[in-house]
């Protein structure tokens, strides 16, 4: 059960409902209509949450605990079990309807999973041979992961920029600040610079925050939006607004009715593209795939996270009794790879 009553938890289950939602569309070959203000798909919409979301909650951790390995131990914990056991599922499915099972289990599937399962060196969504046949994208495997290798190359971005400026939350707001301007003027025509540009802007107001409260950093990323708008740059300027919302919304109070008891987004988001690959094979009809696919997908990440994701956090909050437990003349607290607070959880 989840213990903290803010509403991220619900944020990142909307934001990998419309990932789904679009990938539904692509699997079975339909077109998902433009979104609006961004023109990107509902996916993209999702996409851009989840990167506003880790770097706002993900730069409150780093400040508050001090600690680079720490914060890698934690986020490695956070990504890499889960991922390496989809990527198992996901090969398995595979192996189960491939045409020629000996084709497939080739070099090119040791490279989908070498890749996938690092995520340092890229990813692949597939193989060279056709898995699904008689779909739109036969030969794709998982179409989710590849925007995993831009989110732990942040991680270790993040961490190596405040361990250089000592934890100072009044550095980090300067440099992030920094950053937004430079991305205010860039092209940001690449995933790497779209990305970072929410990255950097959750992270600006999680830095500001520690020195008073949200507000102000959220009434100045406004106010920065406003100056963008009117110097031409507006897709930049709906990035610092929709980063404004979306923390402004996850750190609001929720009723106990509408937490969600479990955090299934990341389980969600990793099931759903081989369960929809699936669905497209049984069916032609869109909402019988759909249903088929938010069926077996919720199933997929409800054990996922009773059996993969919780059991890695407890081992995250064992190193940690261990660590502090340990002779250590001069360990501070913060080095300590300590439960996250309540805003921290992600």
């Amino acid at each position: 059960m989840r213990k903290h009553s803010n509403a991220f938890d619900l944020i990142r289950l909307v934001a990998a409902s419309m990932v789904l939602w679009s990938h539904q569309h692509a699997v079975m070959g339909l077109s998902d209509p433009d979104a609006g203000l961004f023109h990107v798909i509902h996916g993209g919409y999702g996409v851009f949450i989840f990167f506003v979301v880790s770097g706002y909650l993900n730069t409150l951790s780093v400040i508050r605990h001090h600690s680079v390995p720490a914060f890698l131990i934690s986020r490695g914990l956070r990504i890499y079990p889960a991922l390496v056991v989809c990527i198992g599922f996901t090969v398995l499915v595979g192996a189960c309807v491939a045409p020629d099972l000996r084709t497939y289990l080739d070099f090119k599937l040791l490279s989908f999973i070498g890749k996938d399962v690092t995520l340092f060196t890229g990813t692949k969504a597939g193989v060279s041979q056709p898995v699904f046949t008689g779909n739109v994208m036969p030969n794709a495997l998982n179409g989710s992961v590849w925007t995993l290798t831009y989110e732990v190359k942040m991680y270790v971005v993040l961490a190596l920029c405040l361990v250089a400026l000592r934890y100072k939350p009044a550095a980090a707001i300067f440099v992030s600040g920094l950053g937004l301007i430079v991305f205010g003027f860039s092209a940001l025509d690449t995933f790497w610079l779209q990305f970072s540009a929410l990255f950097v802007a959750g992270s600006f107001v999680a830095a500001a925050q520690k020195l008073k409260n949200l507000a102000w950093p959220i009434v100045g990323l406004l106010l920065l939006a406003c100056l963008f708008a009117a110097l031409g740059r507006s897709v930049f300027a709906l990035y610092l607004v929709l980063t404004a919302a979306v923390i402004t919304f996850g750190s609001v109070r929720l009723p106990r009715w509408l937490r969600p008891p479990l955090d299934l987004s990341y389980a969600i988001y990793l099931y759903a593209f081989p369960v929809q690959q699936l669905s497209a094979m049984l069916t032609k009809n869109f909402w019988i795939g759909l249903a088929f696919t938010a069926t077996i997908t919720v199933a997929l990440a409800l054990l996922s996270a009773l059996l993969v994701e919780q059991p890695a956090q407890r081992w995250k909050l064992t190193l940690g009794r261990r660590q502090a437990a340990a002779p250590a003349p001069r360990l501070a607290a913060a080095d300590v790879i300590a439960a996250p607070t309540e805003a921290e959880t992600v």
